[in-house]
């Protein structure tokens, strides 16, 4: 199993030096698991929601194994049991904010970030997603998304990682079928304009030539940050915004051997 996690600041945040607002992360052991969060731009410590995040998601998922291995390695699991999950995960995202707002003394939403992340399991792969950030999968050779990402009527506007959330069920949750998929990956907004089909959010062709290199273990991390650093950014004034990917490619021969594990909290600058 092969993957990579990487963040990099947009041209906008270089120039005005302010710290990468993304953070990711893709790990395959104790299962595989992947992660990515944006932090509020309008919010001076963002940054530092969204790594506290990606650490809390790895601590979890790690303490947590069993009840994942229940939920997505088992041939039947009831259909609430995953969402319960992500309401747990809400929650200790919450917590993750409420301390860092204690240790700097400002309000909790000085931490505000976006969120999508995914757990593979043998029959399952659990997906969740709080704002624009979106989930591809790769099942057959065909890329689709798995949640529309949530956007206001304004440009910028989204929902973020908040409390309350786990209670109003303002989340995105759902189990895929395992069978087929041979890749997923996430992503922060940044990126979407030269990813996806923005009109219907399609993925565009750089995925399956991204899934399809990284099977082969023909696709490095330095790969994954010369894309997301390439002239084509910085031509499109849209490039303006940190850019995150974390990608999961799955085994398809018995040979191949697991990558080591990837995470990128504090974005690449």
């Amino acid at each position: 199993m092969f993957a990579h996690a990487v963040s990099v600041p947009g041209n906008g945040h270089i120039r005005r030096e302010i710290p990468c607002q993304d953070a990711s992360g893709v790990w395959t052991m104790p299962r595989a698991c992947l992660i990515v969060c944006d932090g509020r731009g309008s919010a001076s410590l963002s940054h530092l929601g969204a790594r506290s995040a990606v650490r809390a998601f790895r601590s979890q998922c790690a303490v947590m194994e069993p009840r994942l291995a229940y939920l997505l390695d088992q041939p039947r699991c009831g259909s609430c049991e995953w969402p319960r999950f992500c309401q747990m995960m809400i929650r200790t995202f919450v917590q993750q904010k409420i301390e860092l707002a204690e240790e700097y003394q400002c309000s909790e939403r000085e931490f505000d970030f976006t969120v999508a992340f995914a757990v593979l399991g043998k029959q399952r792969i659990g997906c969740f997603q709080i704002g624009d950030g979106a989930l591809t999968v790769q099942r057959s050779g065909v890329c689709t998304h798995v949640f529309l990402p949530d956007k206001g009527e304004f440009d910028n506007q989204t929902s973020f990682l908040r409390a309350g959330l786990d209670k109003t069920r303002q989340f995105h949750s759902s189990t895929l079928d395992a069978d087929g998929v041979t890749g997923i990956a996430a992503t922060s907004d940044g990126p979407e304009h030269l990813m996806f089909d923005l009109q219907t959010m399609t993925p565009g062709p750089i995925f399956n030539q991204l899934f399809t290199d990284l099977a082969a273990g023909q696709l490095s991390r330095q790969d994954i940050l010369d894309y997301l650093t390439g002239a084509r950014w910085t031509r499109d004034p849209r490039g303006a915004d940190d850019r995150s990917l974390a990608i999961l490619a799955l085994p398809q021969e018995p040979s191949v051997q697991d990558n080591p594990v990837e995470e990128n909290p504090n974005g690449l600058v």
